[in-house]
C-alpha cells in the first residue's frame, strides 16, 4: 500500500464528521451514529462517562467505524477498526474538546467527571473510492 493511497484516504476526512461506531457489549455488536473528531491521523469520540459506548469500550476496547464518502453520483466508504482507549490526560481532553463545535451543549468544561473522551486507535483501514467497486485494505 503506497503512502499516496493512504494520504488520499486521510484526505477524505474532515475535522469533525458523522460516523457509525460499533462496539461490543459482551454478547452483541452495538452500532450508533456519533461525531468523529479527526486530528493528525488520530481519531476521537466524545461522550458521557455513563453512556453505553463508554462502558462498552472500558470493558472491551475493540471497535469498528464506517464513514460514507459522498462523491458525485456515487459513494465510497472509509472503515477503521482497532482498539480504543479512554483518555485521562487533562491536556489532551482540553485540546480535543476545543475542536468539538457542540461541546458546550453537553458540558461546561472538559474537566467534568461526566465528560468521556475516547481515542479510537485505528490499526486497520478499508478504503473504497466513490465510483469504485473494490475496497483497498491497509494497516496503519
Amino acid at each position: 500500500m503506497s503512502e499516496e493511497l493512504k494520504r488520499e484516504a486521510w484526505g477524505w476526512l474532515k475535522p469533525v464528521q458523522m460516523i457509525h461506531l460499533a462496539t461490543w457489549d459482551g454478547a452483541m455488536p452495538r452500532v450508533r451514529p456519533v461525531s468523529l473528531v479527526y486530528e493528525e491521523e488520530r481519531f476521537w469520540v466524545a461522550t458521557g462517562t455513563r453512556e453505553a459506548k463508554a462502558v462498552q469500550i472500558a470493558a472491551n476496547p475493540v471497535f469498528e467505524f464506517s464513514l460514507v464518502l459522498q462523491g458525485e453520483g456515487s459513494n465510497g466508504t472509509f472503515r477503521g477498526s482497532g482498539r480504543a482507549r479512554i483518555a485521562s490526560d487533562p491536556g489532551e481532553k482540553r485540546r480535543i474538546a476545543a475542536k468539538i463545535p457542540f461541546f458546550k451543549e453537553y458540558w461546561e468544561s472538559p474537566d467534568e467527571e461526566s465528560f468521556c473522551l475516547i481515542e479510537l486507535g485505528v490499526s486497520d483501514v478499508e478504503f473504497m473510492r466513490p465510483h469504485e467497486m473494490t475496497a483497498v485494505k491497509f494497516r496503519v
